[in-house]
């Protein structure tokens, strides 16, 4: 596109975006020059602005995407998560947004009803998180989109902050490197589900069948990006079960583990609040297509009074591949 300009986020730790740019009609060099942009200036973050797509739309873009990510990742709706918009077998909505026609989006939904996943968000360490780590090939990326509609954003709160685990990693002493080198954890698919039931009684429990389902995952603690070849910080806050020791294979006591996972979090993210150094806070706006690469930042949503504001989002996700170890065995 002629007039597409690409910039760093003015006065943020991290991010790009891009104004000038149709995400309906941008050519494969348009893309191109998106994601280059985002590897290697916005650590991992992408901010497309002034997007008009409907869900057919977002599923092209991300079509376009695609292959910078490994593949476009099908919707498998699990418990709690929004129904499917026909047609669109990639998109999932989030928040607490409620029908404001029947078949909205030509879903099967009613006035009136609640057609995102909503999950209460709080301002905590363990909010903080990267997506799919449990599963046997974690999610490579993930691309939300605040829709042109009235009245369907929060005015305060609600937006989704970004951290980095390539600058934690690179700002730990060398000696302190070394020995997270040597380190794994596990990743735990029932502890994230059983988190987030605790804090909506109301949302469906998931069984012993679905948890056998998806087994943990013992993931390094220092992993390697394979396109920019960088080292950073491999954890979850929000599903570690456990630290292990790749030499004998034996995890760490469960309180040292507890107290590393948390100490290596705020070293990427402080105390995680919206203006951290560390922190790039993305505010939504009607039309902000966001897209970030989930094998190097943490992310966390932010509290919003739901009583008062709805919210919704679009969202999509990418295709995993496997965790590069540090490297430097």
């Amino acid at each position: 596109a002629p007039d597409m300009q690409i910039r760093a986020l003015s006065g943020e730790p991290l991010g790009v975006e891009v104004l000038g740019a149709n995400l309906r009609t941008a050519t494969a060099e348009d893309v191109e020059r998106m994601v280059d942009a985002m590897h290697r200036t916005g650590r991992g973050v992408l901010v497309v602005r002034d997007q008009h797509l409907a869900p057919t739309d977002c599923e092209r873009a991300c079509a376009m995407l695609a292959p910078h990510f490994v593949a476009q990742q099908p919707y498998t709706r699990w418990p709690g998560q929004s129904k499917p918009i026909p047609g669109c077998p990639h998109l999932a909505l989030l928040g607490n947004y409620r029908a404001r026609e029947d078949n909205e989006f030509g879903m099967d939904v009613v006035k009136g009803e609640v057609i995102g996943e909503y999950k209460p968000a709080k301002q905590n360490l363990e909010e903080w998180h990267t997506d799919g780590s449990f599963l046997p090939n974690p999610k490579v990326a993930i691309a939300l989109y605040a829709p042109q509609l009235d009245d369907a954003l929060p005015p305060e709160g609600g937006e989704t902050r970004f951290a980095s685990c390539t600058a934690a990693f690179e700002s730990l002493a060398r000696e302190e490197q070394e020995k997270l080198r040597g380190l794994c954890s596990v990743h735990s698919w029932e502890k994230f589900m059983r988190l987030l039931e605790s804090r909506d009684p109301g949302r469906q429990k998931v069984t012993a069948e679905q948890i056998a389902e998806k087994p943990p995952q013992l993931w390094p603690v220092v992993r390697t990006h394979p396109v920019t070849k960088a080292e950073s910080l491999y954890i979850n806050p929000k599903n570690t079960a456990a630290v292990v020791d790749k030499a004998t294979g034996e995890p760490i006591p469960e309180e040292d583990s507890r107290r590393l996972v948390d100490r290596l979090a705020e070293a990427v993210v402080g105390d995680g609040l919206p203006g951290n150094s560390k922190v790039y806070a993305h505010r939504w706006k009607k039309g902000d297509f966001v897209i970030w690469d989930n094998r190097v930042l943490l992310h966390a949503a932010s509290p919003f009074d739901a009583q008062k504001y709805q919210r919704l989002l679009f969202r999509m996700e990418f295709k995993g591949e496997p965790v590069l170890g540090p490297s430097t065995p």
